[in-house]
C-alpha cells in the first residue's frame, strides 16, 4: 500500500517573501532554461497503450 503524501509546508516569514520574489521575477523575466525545458516536454509524445 503507498504511504500518504504529507501536507505541504506553510511558508511564514522571510521564507514567504523570498518564495513570491522569486514568483513575481519569473513571471516578468522566465528562466529560458526552464521555458526550453517545457516546450521539449510538450514536444514528447507519450502514450499509454
Amino acid at each position: 500500500m503507498a504511504k500518504p503524501i504529507r501536507p505541504t509546508p506553510t511558508l511564514r516569514g522571510d521564507d514567504a517573501i523570498k518564495f513570491l520574489k522569486n514568483m513575481l521575477l519569473e513571471e516578468k523575466k522566465p528562466n529560458p532554461k526552464r521555458i526550453k525545458f517545457i516546450e521539449d516536454s510538450l514536444k514528447i509524445d507519450f502514450k499509454a497503450y
